[in-house]
């Protein structure tokens, strides 16, 4: 795990070191640079695999044909090296760098669909003059890139950009909209109109000489059911089991505990970690180190989550793990400026702040690679949106305005806070067709009331904006179940622009590599074809997947409420962190931006404070935008 910077064109050799030195954070045991005429490369290197100094980067391979830059793991690199070797190759077999060159020099881009990992690379062809760019498949690594006059530009993070004198830094309004709405911004667009990120499952194949004639192709494809060919209708493989299920997390998490230094685990007491904790102890005996957020100064009851650490410790003893308890309050909100520089992007959400916290603690205990179960949401079903979509689809046959009469009657007896805010977003769900359904899921706020947040010249912008990359992507796979479809929007979207880039960068940030078993492909493949009532039985999610473990875990950990990574967001912002954020806010420099309007907001806040309304994740929005303008605009 690592960090890569490089250009295509006519830029000084001083940009390299500079960007270089931007992300030192992401590789803290070696750096290294590679230059030619108009050529350059830099890499950060956190060692995990091969520790000694012939795995050094950049590395020239195939008779230094090929230069190459990579950031991540190959978990089935020593497979493919006997290929390599039986084909003639010399390498270094025990580097999964060290195949990368040989892979593309025997196979060209379908070397992609040869890889089991995670990762983002460059392999520039020294003959060629040519640089074959690449993401994984579900963007678990970051990759962002840009032109300019003098060329093409790329960095793990987009600060490492900044560094480019040319860099034109205006906003891009559309992706602000994005930030607000979801808390992220889906598909390529940044805050920045001139960057990009690569897109998951995507490759650039870039010429030194005529830099912006590059071409960008999709290499991997989200699993989807085969449909019948007479019907139209998918097919699912119901000889998918619950046993099945088990021993492949049990052999994947196995591949990926793959490693020359020492490995722990995140352990919320939810399904998802707990599983890859039961399956870490089929594979070791040795003490397994587990770290879990418990929180302080408050209830987590009011903001409707349990506390984690109460289940982690039940799963922590069957499986006889170390656990260490994280604790965090409301103070870390004073840590979220440095948490938006680290993330590049102004994700709304407290999530960050504990990958951080438990990466930290990690790496005090000399723990390097941290197992997650980051995606087990997002392949198996696991949010209320998902179990709103299901209930949506299945009231179907009842009147629009019968089903919204009924809600707005248990809205009015209800008295419990968060109960009461959940049928309030059930209601704003049902108020439309399912594929304005299936977008509002991902709505933090709803256009209106961003549109009442706008000053007038954005307003403008706003009416006349394009469609999302979501907003597109719903429109396809017609055909499959709402859930099926809503998984995809989890896929396209949230994993790689929100939920991934915050754990990658925040592990990051600590010198931690953080892997996510249930992202491999063969358990999205296993998962793709299960039929609904596997994925989902009446309110219960992740059906299959708990079926796969009961016996292995808890019931109570087994069948808990939802939890996440939640906080009690709306306490904080109107309690301890108050003045913080009304002294961000309301400064004189983020009222003069012009983005957003200052009454408004007040209003929105005071409103919030009062329980009026529940805009407290639309506050945390405008809060991260205005950090992250402070230090990616107004710093040159």
């Amino acid at each position: 795990m690592c960090g890569i910077a490089g250009y295509l064109g006519a830029f000084d050799e001083e940009l390299l070191h500079k960007m270089s030195a931007r992300i030192a954070h992401r590789g803290p045991d070696g750096q290294g640079t590679w230059v030619d005429n108009n050529a350059g490369f830099a890499h950060r290197r956190l060692s995990i695999i091969d520790l000694s100094k012939s795995a050094a980067q950049p590395m020239k391979s195939v008779n230094e044909r090929y230069i190459v830059t990579f950031n991540g793991e190959i978990y089935n690199f020593k497979a493919l090296a006997i290929d390599l070797v039986a084909k003639g190759y010399k390498f270094n077999n025990n580097s999964d760098t060290a195949i990368l060159g040989p892979l593309y020099d025997a196979y060209g881009p379908e070397m992609l669909n040869k890889l089991s990992g995670i990762f983002a690379f460059s392999i520039f062809d020294t003959q060629t003059g040519k640089a074959f760019i690449a993401r994984d498949h579900m963007g678990i690594k970051p990759l962002y890139y840009t032109y300019t006059e003098k060329g093409f530009v790329f960095a793990s993070e987009l600060k490492a950009l900044l560094e480019v004198p040319q860099l034109n830094r205006n906003i891009d309004f559309e992706a602000l909209f994005s930030y607000v709405t979801y808390l992220w911004c889906p598909g390529e667009p940044t805050l920045l109109k001139s960057v990009r990120k690569l897109l998951p499952g995507h490759y650039l194949v870039v010429d030194k000489n005529n830099p912006r004639n590059s071409t960008s192709q999709k290499w991997y494809n989200k699993p989807l059911p085969k449909l019948d060919i007479r019907s139209g209708k998918p097919q699912y493989k119901h000889s998918l089991t619950s046993d099945k299920l088990r021993h492949l997390l049990y052999d994947v998490v196995g591949e990926q505990m793959m490693s020359d230094v020492p490995l722990g685990s995140f352990l919320s007491g939810g399904v998802d970690s707990s599983a890859i904790v039961a399956s870490m102890r089929k594979h070791t005996q040795q003490p397994i180190k587990t770290f879990c957020v418990e929180f302080k100064g408050n209830t987590m009851a009011s903001e409707g989550f349990s506390e984690d650490i109460t289940y982690a410790k039940m799963v922590a003893q069957r499986y006889k793990t170390h656990l260490t308890p994280v604790s965090v309050d409301s103070s870390c909100l004073q840590g979220l400026s440095e948490v938006v520089y680290t993330l590049d992007e102004p994700q709304a959400d407290p999530a960050p702040l504990y990958v951080q916290a438990i990466s930290k603690r990690a790496k005090e205990q000399g723990i390097k690679v941290l197992m997650s179960g980051t995606g087990g949401d997002d392949v198996f079903t696991g949010y209320r949106r998902h179990q709103a979509i299901a209930t949506i689809a299945q009231l179907s046959f009842i009147p629009l305005s019968l089903r919204k009469i009924a809600l707005g009657i248990s809205e009015s007896v209800i008295a419990n806070k968060n109960l009461k805010r959940r049928i309030q977003k059930l209601r704003y769900l049902i108020d439309s067709d399912l594929e304005s359904s299936l977008i509002k899921g991902f709505h933090y706020t709803q256009p209106t009331t961003l549109f009442n947040l706008l000053t007038d010249d954005l307003k403008h912008i706003f009416k006349h904006r394009g469609e999302d990359l979501l907003e597109k992507q719903v429109r396809q796979n017609r055909i499959h179940a709402p859930l099926n479809r809503a998984l995809a929007l989890e896929w396209e979207g949230f994993l790689p622009d929100h939920n991934l880039n915050y754990t990658d960068k925040m592990g990051m940030r600590e010198g931690i590599e953080i892997r996510v078993p249930f992202l491999d492909p063969k358990v999205l493949n296993f998962a793709a074809h299960l039929p609904m009532n596997q994925k989902m039985q009446g309110h219960t999610t992740k059906y299959i997947l708990k079926k796969a473990f009961e016996g292995k875990l808890p019931q109570d950990v087994l069948y808990r409420s939802k939890a996440g990574f939640g906080a009690p967001i709306r306490e904080w912002i109107t309690g301890d962190a108050e003045s913080f954020v009304k002294d961000t806010l309301f400064s004189a420099k983020a009222v003069n931006r012009g983005l957003f309007s200052a009454a408004a907001v007040n209003k929105l806040f005071d409103d919030t404070k009062a329980n009026k309304v529940d805009g407290a994740y639309t506050i945390l929005s405008l809060l991260v935008i205005e950090l992250w303008m402070q230090q990616f605009i107004d710093i040159k």
